[in-house]
């Protein structure tokens, strides 16, 4: 059974999202043949993602530039006009690139794992306006279909509690010991973004738990790309999401996490809250989202505080429709498209990543 695909596009990043469960439609697999064998294709680069039994898959290829297409026919012969001398494209991975140095491989050296390379791609773009902006998919497992959406990201978390990412990728295991610095350093790769409690994606992952799926596998999956150094992350985890009494949901059997696990979260969600922007605030007191539009320019009820903030200026406490967003990263796949570097970094029981080169 083809299941037609859901397709996203991020204007600030040029990248397209695509995601589908279960097999291709079969015009997307004709489209990526031909694509496959174009040879130089221009920017802008689009995120594809498949959900392998309701798991969630993205990457990166390379879109042209379609003006006025109205087939398929149409799309091969504007794509043979828009192929530029200077773009980088499939015929140039494993290409020399001024970019190929970027987070150097000694092979007598030891492999730079993913969250040291990300610092760096970070830093070399954090100019690029639009640069923090990503793209994460999710499985609705109610209708099984594939739902994808671009989100800012919002840095790391710090001095999380080490119990914090037992709790979500082991389960409330208790597999590695404290006081490791090597296993510890691996807990400041949490990702933090925020939402609305009343979206799809939090109905998206209650839906993961109420399923026979609880216990096992991944809910999310992010793509990064980084245009300056032509770099990709394929970023696979578990989603959790923070209210004012903390995680609305647990992974752990039985608990809804310690006492010191709840206080930090619940901490780190009030101060997200307070470094948003007057507008990013004002969002999260508008009407439910979803429903019909209806016009509110002479609603008494429409009373909302701008910017979050009250009479006197102050900002007000987060509301309960404010989640803070935490990716926790379990599997990433890296992609250097200037020398054609892959690299897997896989989050061990040991509480330690174990990274490996591998054919791209």
């Amino acid at each position: 059974m083809a299941i037609a695909p859901s397709i996203v596009l991020s204007r600030a990043c040029t990248a397209l999202s695509l995601f589908v469960v279960g097999r291709p439609h079969p015009a997307f697999a004709s489209a990526a043949r031909f694509f496959a064998g174009r040879g130089r294709l221009g920017p802008p680069p689009i995120t594809c993602s498949f959900a392998h039994h309701a798991r969630p898959r993205c990457r990166s290829a390379i879109l042209p530039t379609f003006v006025g297409c109205k087939s398929f026919a149409a799309a091969q012969r504007a794509m043979s006009t828009s192929l530029g001398a200077s773009n980088e494209g499939l015929s140039d991975i494993g290409q020399p690139s001024n970019n190929s140095n970027n987070n150097s491989d000694d092979t007598t050296n030891k492999m730079p794992s993913w969250k040291e390379r990300i610092d760096v791609s970070i830093a070399k773009s954090r100019k690029i306006r639009g640069s923090n902006y990503v793209q994460i998919s999710t499985v609705d497992y109610g209708a099984m279909e594939p739902r994808c959406r671009t989100v800012v990201f919002r840095g790391f978390l710090k001095g999380a509690p080490v119990d914090a990412v037992r709790e979500v990728l082991s389960g409330g295991g208790t597999a590695g010991e404290g006081g490791d610095a090597e296993a510890e350093s691996g807990y400041d790769c949490v990702m933090k973004m925020i939402t609305d409690k009343r979206s799809s994606k939090v109905k998206e992952l209650e839906g993961y738990h109420a399923s026979e799926r609880r216990g096992g596998g991944n809910t999310a999956e992010m793509v990064w790309w980084f245009p300056k150094s032509s770099e990709q992350y394929r970023i696979r985890g578990r989603l959790q999401y923070v209210g004012s009494d903390g995680p609305l949901f647990s992974y752990a059997d039985g608990t809804t996490g310690s006492d010191e696990v709840r206080n930090y979260l619940v901490a780190e969600r009030k101060q997200q809250w307070g470094t948003l922007s007057d507008p990013a605030r004002g969002q999260f007191y508008w009407k439910n989202p979803g429903i019909p539009y209806a016009s509110t320019e002479n609603d008494e009820e429409n009373d909302v505080p701008s910017g979050g903030r009250d009479r006197d200026g102050k900002v007000l406490p987060p509301p309960d429709t404010f989640l803070l967003m935490l990716l926790y990263p379990s599997t990433i796949d890296y992609l250097r498209l200037g020398d054609n570097y892959r690299q897997i970094d896989e989050w061990e029981e040991s509480c330690r990543w174990k990274s490996m080169r591998v054919n791209p």
